[in-house]
């Protein structure tokens, strides 16, 4: 899988979303989905995802808080 015209932009306050941009494409360039031309609001993906896909990610992502918040690098 590879990202194509991908970019990620902000949304602007008070927002606290992200919207991402871009082609999904597999190895041979043929485009497999896109985020859509006003890209895809990643709080609005995120709650319309199943509750196990949600606790797997959230479990990944505190491994990365718990580095932030002693300091350390996110790795």
């Amino acid at each position: 899988m590879n990202l194509q015209n991908f970019r990620i932009e902000k949304e602007p306050a008070p927002s606290t979303d992200w919207r991402v941009f871009g082609d999904i494409e597999d190895d041979n360039g043929n485009v497999l989905g896109t985020f859509g031309v006003d890209g895809t609001s990643v709080n609005v993906w995120w709650v319309q995802q199943d509750e196990q896909f949600q606790y797997q990610t959230v479990t990944q992502f505190a491994n990365i808080m718990a580095q932030q918040i002693i300091g350390g690098d996110a790795e």
